[in-house]
C-alpha cells in the first residue's frame, strides 16, 4: 500500500518538475520563488532514489 502510494507521489513530483521547467519565468522575483518550489521538488524527488 505505502509502496503504491509513494510510486503515485514520484510520478505526481516528475510531472510538477516538467511543467516548471517549461515554464520557467523570466522576471527576478518570479524566478526566486520558481527556483524555491523546483528545490523543494528535486529534494523531494532525491528522497526517493534511496
Amino acid at each position: 500500500m505505502a509502496k503504491k502510494i509513494d510510486n503515485k507521489r514520484h510520478q505526481e513530483l516528475l510531472k510538477e518538475k516538467e511543467e516548471m521547467e517549461k515554464n520557467r519565468p523570466h522576471d527576478i522575483d518570479a524566478m526566486r520563488r520558481w527556483k524555491h518550489s523546483m528545490t523543494k521538488i528535486l529534494e523531494e524527488l532525491e528522497l526517493f532514489k534511496k
